[in-house]
């Protein structure tokens, strides 16, 4: 591979099991955990064992109105919403997934109503891709997103809070007590789960051209 050791590095086991059938001598795939400081520490990890590129791989939101579910999204650029720090994504890392465009936004925490997502800008927001990108920008190694769109910009989320941990697995007894309490967030969590499908669906392929792009 020219770009010698690729990471893959995504966010929970969901979408490493996705993953994984890339790995390899030249790729390798890595769970960071949920937000932009676990990514950062598994990214300087996977440096310092040998890494020489990096791809935040996984699923976004949309910030875009024109973005529909299952939309693969690669990015010029990944900004951090805390500190306002960005970093230019390689132009050949992952330029088989598709057309580089706008800025992926990271946030600390899930973005769930319509009104935060407009005051964000940029094209599409997650959790982790920032943390990647300073370690990589640190370690002077080339780094790129591809990231697929589970949810509208004009979507609301359900409240996941205590539903889905850290780790990114979602507890179904939790869920079916939420939606007892709560019954209006069933819409909600159905749209979710058809957005998750679709972006499966988009994400796959599109790691795959890019993997096959970098070799």
């Amino acid at each position: 591979m020219g770009r010698g050791v690729v990471a893959l590095m995504c966010a929970v086991p969901a979408e490493e099991r996705m993953l994984r059938r890339f790995a390899g001598p030249g790729v390798r795939v890595i769970v960071t955990g949920m937000g932009a400081g676990p990514a950062e520490q598994r990214a300087r990890e996977a440096i310092a064992d040998g890494v020489t590129a990096a791809i935040s791989v996984g699923f976004c939101g949309a910030l875009d109105p024109s973005l529909e579910r299952g939309d693969v999204v690669v990015p010029e650029s990944v900004r951090d919403a805390i500190t306002g720090d960005a970093w230019e994504c390689d132009a050949d890392l992952a330029r088989g997934a598709g057309a580089r465009r706008g800025t992926l936004v990271t946030s600390d925490r899930v973005v769930s109503a319509p009104h935060e997502r407009r005051g964000l800008g940029g094209l599409a927001v997650d959790m982790e891709s920032a943390g990647t990108a300073r370690a990589c920008a640190r370690a002077g190694i080339p780094f790129a997103a591809i990231r697929a769109i589970t949810d509208r910009a004009d979507d609301r989320l359900p409240d996941i809070r205590g539903v889905v941990d850290e780790h990114g697995d979602v507890h179904p007894l939790r869920v079916v007590g939420r939606l007892i309490a709560r019954p209006s967030d069933i819409a909600a969590w159905a749209r979710l789960a058809r957005g998750a499908r679709a972006a499966r669906r988009g994400l796959v392929p599109a790691v795959e051209a890019a993997l096959r792009g970098a070799a």
